[in-house]
């Protein structure tokens, strides 16, 4: 593949399968995943549809061509083996409810991750989300949801309302269950996945400790979260760099 220095949108369906692939590998090689039970997924440009992976693969083993198209609808479109109605290929039902929802309410979502790490279960717990307590966690001062369990998102109904408590924001804790992220597009989607979840880890090392943990100030909490806010280009160049990584480590997750 070309080593490229700057990120571009996709904008074509193999460009987005491609960068969907390449994320796969990146929650798999930074040990976020769950055996085949999470999910992430990405919007096909121009289309009311978009791409996440099959069950019964690991994410090590997604690649640009066997990744399932889904329609805002829930239907499959693609299962990834060039057919709609392919019997051998199914998703995961609730990644299903979840990743429709979210992309038909909000169209300026670009791509979904949820998980279920030790550290984002943790916190998805923790009455009061994640805590102010490091720099990494003020970039969602006052700006993350929380949805309460309802059970297996295997209703449809439930939909609306991850929608309505995810609001307007790019963190949604999963309440007892874990993290999930959204982004207009792959790079910012992951990035915020990746800030949630170094913050939950921090959180629940700092409330092992004995001590009650140190709290900044609200003025300097909002001063940082308008700091990453004005500084959106770290995500991209992030990107690039560990899209660079894959690239050297996953040979075939372009095919």
């Amino acid at each position: 593949m070309t080593k490229l220095s700057t990120w571009s949108a996709p904008t074509t369906e193999r460009d987005a399968r491609i960068e969907l692939a390449a994320a796969y590998r990146m929650v798999h090689d930074l040990g976020w995943t769950d055996l085949g039970a999470t999910h992430l997924s990405a919007a096909v440009p121009g289309e009311d549809a978009y791409l996440m992976l099959r069950s019964g693969l690991m994410f090590h083993e997604v690649t640009a061509s066997n990744l399932v198209k889904i329609g805002d609808d829930g239907e499959i479109r693609d299962s990834g083996s060039g057919a709609a109605d392919d019997p051998e290929v199914e998703v995961n039902p609730a990644g299903v409810t979840i990743h429709t929802a979210l992309h038909a309410a909000r169209p300026d979502i670009g791509s979904v991750m949820h998980t279920h790490t030790v550290a984002g279960m943790a916190v998805s717990a923790h009455p009061d989300g994640v805590l102010p307590l490091t720099q990494h966690s003020l970039r969602f001062w006052g700006c993350h949801g929380t949805h309460d369990y309802e059970g297996i998102a295997l209703d449809d109904s439930e939909g609306p309302r991850l929608a309505a408590d995810l609001g307007d924001g790019e963190l949604l804790l999963l309440r007892n269950h874990g993290l999930l992220t959204v982004g207009p597009d792959v790079p910012s989607a992951l990035s915020a996945l990746y800030y949630a979840e170094i913050s939950c880890q921090a959180q629940v090392a700092a409330l092992s400790m004995t001590a009650a943990p140190v709290l900044p100030s609200a003025d300097a909490c909002e001063t940082a979260a308008a700091q990453y806010r004005a500084s959106l280009g770290y995500m991209y160049r992030d990107w690039m760099a560990l899209l660079r990584t894959v690239e050297a480590r996953h040979a075939n997750f372009a095919n």
